[in-house]
């Protein structure tokens, strides 16, 4: 249950490169089960621990909700902790809080053992689904439901009802919802499971596609590891996809793929990176007919800092900078005995001593000359670029997406994206282990704001497209890419407009 990539600054890359730095040593314990009792005691301590290492070490835990609503909050939360509970219990408590810092890289999960666990074993609903539009429809050509049919209710309960229960316990950045839908995709059945308790039958009720009626059928449970298969057979699946790539589409436009800027920290993967770069911009300067490029970020949920940089300059109007801010809330990791196995908590705070200085009682800041400074390559794409947005849009993805609204020949066409437009939480991350219940808690140690234009968005919304598009239901029978051909109708225009003579 976790998405998006790790975004890190200047020697962390180098000092993660070279590894056996000293970890949180720590005995391996038993993983409980979900329905493993735990009395009061151990779930308030739990909670302490929680909430010490999100108000001492995270950045922007006061972004958008206020600190008196979490005071409020974790002081009724530690009330509710006065009988003994399960496992299942603690989680479905706690996690709704955690989503209040509306922080995509934020998150509190089950213990790591037991998770996988149950993405492998536990009795699943087993229909793969595609959200659009914020309603289900079945996403499979071989199961037990009509392909595209519109799911309206499990057990007597509808989407609706489900979808406002079940969204709580998945992150997004911000206020926006496009991201907790496409990772619902993923993670529906293990949410309902979590949410409504282990059924061995569900009784569905849905719409085939093109009718009007309401119809239902009882579907077995399947074990997790059958889901997953499906899931990857799902109708909507793509299929293998490279992490980047730019090929011609037709005259005049040209297709970039950026399915992701994570490409290790090996110099390798680097390097092949950089010489791609370079060479294929080389090829389009010296190719004066591509008038058009349709750049994808639908799939890009993020990587490491730098590389979404290093692809801007070649699309750079003016000079520019990694961020426009980055700021820490603390230079010391806090509650560092409950940090996870192989957490480096020295090396961390030697590398925010290196890059930070104090800024008032409470505030640490990037120096200056640590944000990197980037200048627009020689090889830089003139021409005008449609850009794919969705939910999965995150993290680094959106970081790449903000620095384009510098830009004039922008255009965004698709659903609005899962990561801010302008503040974020990410950098450096710790995760810890509860002590009692060993659920988990991931918290970033940076605050972003991204060198972005003048365009304003609403506070705590994400990169808004300038054509919203959604996939229909039938476009997803015919497998069609509604986005994408919406894009490519823009830019055929534009490529036919380009080549009519001027006017005397």
């Amino acid at each position: 249950m976790k998405t998006g990539h790790v975004l890190l600054f200047g020697i962390a890359l180098n000092l993660l490169a070279s590894a056996p730095i000293e970890a949180a040593k720590k005995k391996p314990q038993e993983q409980p089960s979900l329905e493993q009792v735990f009395p009061p005691d151990q779930m308030k301590q739990d909670l302490k621990v929680l909430r010490q290492a999100l108000e001492d070490g995270h950045p922007g835990l006061y972004l958008y909700t206020a600190k008196e609503e979490f005071d409020k909050r974790f002081d009724q939360l530690d009330k509710t902790f006065d009988q003994p509970m399960t496992l299942r219990q603690f989680y479905l408590e706690v996690a709704p809080l955690v989503e209040k810092v509306y922080c995509g890289h934020t998150y509190f999960d089950l213990p790591p053992k037991l998770l996988k666990s149950l993405q492998k074993e536990a009795l699943s609903f087993p229909i793969p689904i595609a959200f659009l539009n914020k309603k289900a429809y079945v996403d499979h050509a071989k199961c037990d439901l009509p392909l595209g049919a519109e799911i309206t209710a499990i057990n007597g309960t509808s989407m609706e009802e489900i979808l406002a229960k079940l969204l709580p316990y998945i992150r997004s950045d911000g206020y926006n919802v496009t991201l907790k839908y496409r990772q619902m995709e993923d993670e529906f059945a293990l949410h309902l499971l979590l949410g409504y308790g282990k059924k061995d039958v569900f009784e569905v009720e849905y719409v085939p596609f093109g009718a009007k009626e309401k119809t239902s059928k009882r579907i077995a449970a399947i074990p997790a590891k059958k889901l997953e298969k499906a899931l990857i057979e799902r109708h909507s699946q793509a299929g293998r996809t490279k992490k980047y790539k730019l090929s011609p589409i037709e005259d005049g436009i040209h297709l970039l793929s950026m399915n992701s800027f994570d490409f290790g920290l090996n110099k390798k993967g680097r390097q092949k990176y950089k010489t791609f770069l370079k060479e294929n911009f080389g090829t389009l300067q010296e190719n004066n007919e591509v008038k058009c490029i349709i750049l994808d970020l639908r799939q890009n949920d993020g990587g490491y800092v730098g590389n979404d940089a290093q692809l801007f300059s070649y699309f750079a109007q003016a000079p520019f900078r990694d961020a426009k801010l980055a700021e820490a809330r603390t230079l010391t990791i806090p509650v560092k005995e409950h940090l996870a196995r192989d957490q480096f908590p020295k090396m961390l705070e030697r590398i925010f001593a290196k890059e930070f200085k104090q800024d008032g009682d409470d505030r640490f800041l990037m120096i200056d000359e640590k944000i990197r400074r980037w200048d627009p390559k020689r090889k830089a794409f003139e021409g005008h670029v449609y850009v794919l947005i969705g939910g999965w849009t995150h993290s680094g993805g959106v970081v790449f997406g903000s620095y384009l609204l510098n830009n004039d020949n922008v255009t965004f066409i698709g659903e609005e994206t899962g990561g801010g437009h302008d503040t974020f939480t990410a950098g450096n991350m710790v995760l810890y282990d509860l002590p009692n219940t060993r659920c988990q808690l991931e918290v970033p140690l940076i605050r972003y704001e991204n060198y972005r234009g003048e365009k304003a968005f609403p506070k705590g919304s994400g990169i808004r497209p300038d054509h919203p598009v959604h996939q229909t239901p039938q476009d997803l029978i015919k497998k069609v890419d509604t986005v994408m051909e919406f894009a490519l109708a823009l830019a055929r225009k534009k490529v036919a407009a380009e080549k009519q003579p001027a006017k005397q």
